[in-house]
């Protein structure tokens, strides 16, 4: 039932993407974010804004119990260069308002030559609701770049809360840069 609705969750977010698209004040705009553009003398650039949509699997649920959990999530990412960035992200496992919120120091190497950047975080959080806690987490992902705008990514994370057992956190997603 999780899935069905983070696949019509998506397949909503893609209509309103391509509606948007369509109209003539915005063609310039959204065309440029999703064409695929390898002449860019860098696709990282210094001084960045990205919105990061992504699904997530974890391998405990809410209360820190086992079992596999399916969700989505957003973030926001500001790069002061090309290769250290600070970045807020939350996540939930169930269709109510997000009730986690995490902070993360970004370390990238982009390797503009081929349109990758492996990454590697870490940071803090906060649980607000069903067991309030602090967390503490770690990880790295990689991302691919189609643009100077557009990224798609996937990367892992460890959780260290500080009630409830340690988890594993996988984000994939998109990432849109203004």
């Amino acid at each position: 039932m999780r899935l069905k609705k983070l696949l019509v969750m998506t397949v909503l977010a893609c209509g309103t993407l391509s509606a948007l698209a369509q109209t003539t004040t915005t063609t310039t705009y959204w065309n440029d974010h999703f064409r695929y553009d390898r002449t860019s003398a860098t696709l990282y650039n210094p001084g960045e804004v990205t919105l990061d949509l992504f699904g997530t699997y974890a391998d405990r649920d809410r209360f820190g119990n086992s079992g596999d959990q399916w969700g989505g999530g957003l973030g926001l990412n500001f790069f002061l260069n090309r290769y250290i960035g600070i970045g807020a992200d939350s996540y939930l496992e169930e269709w109510k308002w997000p009730y986690r919120v995490n902070g993360s120091a970004i370390f990238r190497l982009p390797i503009d030559s081929v349109g990758l950047a492996p990454y590697v975080f870490g940071g803090g959080g906060r649980e607000f609701k069903y067991a309030p806690q602090w967390t503490y987490h770690a990880g790295g992902g990689l991302e691919f770049r189609v643009n100077q705008h557009t990224g798609l990514f996937a990367d892992g994370r460890r959780v260290w809360p500080d009630k409830t057992p340690d988890y594993t956190l996988v984000r994939f997603g998109m990432r849109l840069g203004f």
